[in-house]
Formats: C-alpha cells, structure tokens, sequence
C-alpha cells in the first residue's frame, strides 16, 4: 500500500505543484522557459505574453455569484436543431463570462432565423443525414472533429482535412450512433489544445426511439431537470482573457467553468434531475459528486460516452477525463428547500499504483499554472439550491431496463493488437514507438474492414492517467487489470471493470501501470482506405505526438 503521506506527495506533483513532477514526465523540461515564449492570451494566435503569476489566493472562488447558463434560443450554447443545414463560422466573439472586462472565445458561431449562435447545442436525430458547413475566420487552420460518431475520414474533421484560413469545409454524413451525448471540437494537428481551450468546443445530443421513450417515463423537462452540464477549467488572466502556453503539458486552469458560467449555482426543485456531464477540459480529469451536509448524495448512473446503459447503477462518484461523458440521475426529494448541494471534484491520486515504488522527482519548470488547484484537489464547481416547487412535482419512473444493449462481447479468438503508453528520455509521448509527429503522419498499421480485434492498452507504471480516444468507431472495454486501488474499488464484474465501463464508449482512462482491453467491430459503410486516428486526449499530449494513424480498408 501507498502510504497517506505519500499519497499527499503524489497528488500535489502529479501536475507540477511547486514544480515536481516524476522524472520519466520531464526531462523535457531541463531549460527554463523564457518570458514571452509562447503564452496566447486572447483574440491573436500571433500575439505572446506571459501568464500571469497571480497569487493562488485571488483566485480561489466559491460556486454561487452567477446562474447556471441553461441552453437558449440564442447566444452561447443555443440550442439549433440538424434538420435542417447549418452554417458556422470559426471566429474570435467576446462575451461577459466575468465581472469587469469580457473574454474572447474562438467559437463556432452562425446566424439562424434572426438568432444567434454561439458554440451551439446541436441536436439530432439517429438516422438523420446532417449537412454542416464551416467558415474559417481565425487566423490559423482548424477543423471540427464529431467525437464519438461513427463516419468516414472526409467527415471525422481530424488534422488530416484542415480547413484553411479563409476557406471552408462541408461535413455531410448520417447519424448512425445511439442515442448520446457527444461533442465537436477543433482538431488541427499540433494546435487542438490551443483552440479548445480558447473555446471551440460545443455538445450534440443523439436522440432515438430509445431515448425518447426514457424521456417519457422519467418526465423530466429539457433545460429544466434534464441538463447538460459542460466542465472545463480555464487559465483565466487579470483581464479575464484565456492564457495558453504552446508548449506547455498538462494544460490546467484556475477558474472551472460549468456551461460556460464561472462557479454557477443551479435553483432545484425537491425531486429528481437529469445531469448529462461532459469533461471538456484540455488535461484535467474531475471526480464528480454531488455533497451535502458533508455526504455524496447516491446517484444512478444511467448512461457513457455511447448511450444508454442496459440498466441503471447506483453510484457515489465517477471518475470523469477529458472527453468522457456521463448521463446521471439525482434525486433532491429528500432535501427542504433551502438545502445547499455542492457539485464538486472528490480529491484523488492521479499517479498512484500500489507497485509504484520507484518513483523520483526533479523540479519542473514549466509547471506554471497560477492558482489552479493541482490536479487531484478537491474543486467545488457548482451550488445547487433548493427551492420551493412552483408546481406539483411529477413522479419519476426509472425503468428497469433503459435500452437494449448487448452484453460485452465475448472475445475469445479475436486477434490481439498491443499498444504501450510510455515517454522516452526525452520527455517525448509515444504509443507503443510511435510518435505522429515522429513517424511524418503516416499510418502506421491497417485494419481491414468488417474484422473484430481486441486492443490491449498498457499504461507505465511512473506514468499518469491517460484518457485514450478513438476516431470513426465506438468500442467496449472487455476486461482492467493491474488497476490502483480507486479503481479496483470499483469493481462490478471479474474481470475488472466498473459500473463505466458497461457501456459503449469512444474514449477510456488507462491509469498507472493498469492493462486496459478493449473490443473493437470495425464494421462500417464505406468504402475504400479510410483513416482514423487514435490518441491520448489529453491535448497537450496529442499536441505533441501521442497520437497515432492507422487505415481501415477493404
């Protein structure tokens, strides 16, 4: 076992607090930064400047000064229906998230019927075609990537099909994903986590007959108990612009936005609400519960990143990195009105493995993150207040049965494909040798189309969490092993897998020193060499090469 003081001293250099981080992590940190090298700060790709060193003090704020941005008719995070097309523009905006100045996002923003859009809500419909077109305003490439649909290369919107400054793309393809919550986000090569932590990034809600069913049993309004709550935190300076170092790893802020809105508070009623949570951050991975009185209150998981779940489970906390989704139910029937609920990021060990005893340490000098909270701290992110109801509250129902879904495959004689998550001495992220930026954007293996294969994920056990992401296909985790004790904790089936893991993901967190196998149907209507990436979606990692390209073809 790890002891409790060690445990501390984990967590705090698990994301450079006071600047130590784990050797293996670092020695591509052995010269120290110079002022002005490559901070962006605001609406100019071009411009530099260093980040702020704000004492940690000033910038610790408590949930409540603001109300939680519920998706709309206009503005940020609209609500716009795929039915029909839809153009966006990728461009600087500047909002009031803040008191004082306003902030410039890089969104997706688009003009519909008089409205305004702003890195919208977009919803659609399983079976739909969609038919989204992009202008690009910004002064670099970018792209919008549909993570977690299943599509064909032209339409996955990675780096390999940049939009360039003042052109456009059109993305045309058919929903034929479950019904989920996924998102969009901008993917250029090298510069997705600059863009998305300066703003592009936005949800889509799948519905299908499924969903819609639930939606009726359960008797929850859209945008009144079932919301979706996007989280990220954000480097926010002392003019309230986002700061961002290019060569930064690890990319944490000090301010968690929730829907966009700095520490919210939420007004509930005493009944029950649906949460569809989405980990939008660029590297920061959150335990999510909902505290009162110094207790989490019991949740029921019902569905990740692909959907529903068979059934619901009863939960405490989850584990949520960057890129997974969670859809949750909470019931506040319990509570009177006045009763304060505190959505928070429960304290964990990012770096710990129970063999993970020989771990050293050298000092990090481009851990500056000032006044974010290191990552495995405890955040308070949101207030939820309970009022009186306006009008009788309906009953909710929970089903039994949620959807149908298939039981985790049973893989024996698939083949096996072995992938290592590890980093070289120099500091350089690789997955097994590979490097993208090492390897010229090259595919580096083929897939053919219709075969079944198992991917078997190991993680290094001096290394960290490391939320790995699949293009153009969803998968299910088969089977955890060599897990760290949060993990094993979890446990809900032999083969080690948690109530998360039940369901179809596209994106799944490796810890320290685990083994991760997931089943993969490479099953798909198209036709020809069709190119896929899979990488880690910590950005800074995938920014700087953890990332690899395989083919699927015929």
């Amino acid at each position: 076992m790890v002891d409790p003081q060690r445990r501390r001293m984990l967590s705090w250099l698990s994301c450079g607090a006071a600047g130590l981080v784990a050797v293996p992590l670092l020695v591509r940190y052995g010269r120290q930064p110079q002022a002005g090298s490559g901070v962006v700060a605001g609406p100019s790709p071009a411009s530099a400047s260093t980040v702020p060193a704000h004492p940690a003090a000033h910038l610790q704020h408590e949930p409540g000064g603001q109300a939680l941005r519920i998706p709309g008719r206009d503005g940020l995070m609209a609500e716009q229906s795929l039915s029909k097309a839809l153009h966006l523009v990728a461009r600087v905006d500047s909002f009031a998230l803040f008191p004082g100045e306003p902030t410039a996002l890089w969104c997706y923003a688009g003009e519909v019927d008089g409205r305004t859009l702003a890195n919208p809500v977009l919803r659609a419909v399983h079976g739909e075609t969609i038919d989204v077109t992009l202008d690009n305003r910004l002064q670099e490439a970018t792209t919008i990537h549909w993570h977690g649909l299943s599509l064909d290369e032209a339409s996955d919107g990675s780096g390999l099909h940049p939009v360039a400054v003042g052109t456009g793309a059109r993305y045309r393809f058919r929903i034929r994903n479950r019904a989920g919550l996924y998102w969009y986000h901008a993917h250029p090569h090298s510069r997705t986590g600059m863009q998305v932590q300066h703003g592009l990034a936005g949800v889509l809600l799948v519905d299908d007959e499924e969903e819609l069913a639930l939606r009726e049993s359960l008797g929850l309004r859209w945008g009144e108990r079932d919301i979706p709550l996007m989280i990220a935190d954000k480097q926010i300076d002392q003019n309230n612009a986002i700061a961002y170092k290019l060569d930064a790893d690890d990319w944490i802020g000090n301010r968690v936005l929730v829907n966009w809105t700095p520490e919210p508070y939420l007004d509930v009623v005493p009944g029950w609400y649906r949460f569809r949570m989405a980990n939008v951050a660029n590297a920061r991975m959150f335990r999510p519960a909902f505290i009162y009185d110094g207790q989490p209150l019991p949740m029921q998981l019902i569905g990740t990143d692909g959907g529903l779940l068979a059934q619901s489970w009863p939960i405490d906390d989850f584990f949520l990195g960057p890129a997974q989704r969670v859809d949750i139910l909470l019931d506040f029937s319990a509570l009177v009105p006045g009763a304060r609920v505190t959505l928070c990021s429960l304290e964990y060990v990012a770096m710990e493995n129970d063999n993970d005893d020989t771990v050293t340490f050298q000092p990090d000098p481009m851990a500056d993150h000032p006044g974010a909270e290191p990552m495995g701290n405890r955040l308070d992110m949101m207030e939820l207040r309970v009022v009186p109801p306006v009008q009788p509250i309906q009953k909710t129902h929970v089903p039994q049965q949620l959807a149908r879904l298939d039981p985790t495959p049973d893989t024996t004689g698939w083949p096996v494909r072995h992938f290592r998550l590890r980093t070289d001495q120099d500091g350089r992220w690789f997955i097994n040798d590979w490097n993208f930026h090492i390897n010229g954007h090259e595919s580096v293996f083929a897939v053919k189309r219709g075969t079944r294969e198992v991917w078997e994920i190991r993680n290094y056990m001096t290394s960290m969490p490391h939320p790995i992401h699949l293009h153009g296909f969803q998968f299910r985790v088969v089977s955890r092993s060599i897990s760290p004790p949060d993990i094993r904790a979890r446990m809900v089936t032999a083969e080690g897998l948690g109530p998360q893991d039940l369901g179809v993901a596209d994106t799944v967190v490796i810890w320290p020193g685990e083994i991760v196998r997931i089943a993969i149907d490479f099953a798909q209507p198209f036709t020809g060499t069709q190119r896929y990436m899979f990488h880690c979606h910590n950005l800074e990692h995938e920014d700087k090469g953890m990332m690899v390209m395989f083919a699927v073809t015929d």
